[in-house]
């Protein structure tokens, strides 16, 4: 079992290390053309955490912070990545999760979701993913659907 301070720490520590700002439980990356936001979601009914991703298109509306909900593509962390569910559920449970859980999720987060999310900073990588559907497992507005379309 793991305590929430700690968990929030190995979360929040590689993110800040490569640039995010926190607001609240929310993480923003600014890019060319789009914010990048990832946050923590806990859950209502257990000591669980959910990864939230979240890409705003500057394009299509100019904000600083806001929150992950209102997120043009919107993901569950595991959705993107679903290799590593077993890693992302079991660390993110603060029951089931330990130290060397954390400091997988940490490098997972430093070696794969960190450099994903920079890619992501670019509207052609967002429009390339979708044409390869790579982002088919979560929300994406009609409005940015057809933004990247068009690209």
């Amino acid at each position: 079992m793991i305590d929430k301070k700690t968990f929030k720490k190995s979360f929040a520590a590689p993110l800040e290390g490569a640039g995010f700002v926190k607001r609240g439980q929310t993480w923003y990356l600014e890019g060319k053309d789009v914010i990048t936001a990832i946050n923590l979601q806990k859950s209502d009914w257990s000591e669980m955490y959910y990864i939230n991703v979240g890409f705003w298109l500057k394009s299509l509306e100019n904000a600083e912070f806001f929150e992950i909900d209102r997120c043009h593509l919107q993901y569950r962390v595991e959705r993107l990545f679903p290799e590593k569910n077993d890693l992302i559920i079991t660390s993110c449970s603060l029951e089931e999760s330990d130290q060397k859980m954390l400091d997988a999720l940490s490098r997972f987060l430093e070696d794969q979701l960190i450099p994903f999310l920079m890619e992501c900073q670019d509207e052609k990588k967002l429009r390339d993913l979708l044409v390869l559907g790579n982002l088919n497992n979560g929300f994406i507005s009609g409005e940015a659907r057809q933004h990247l379309s068009s690209l």
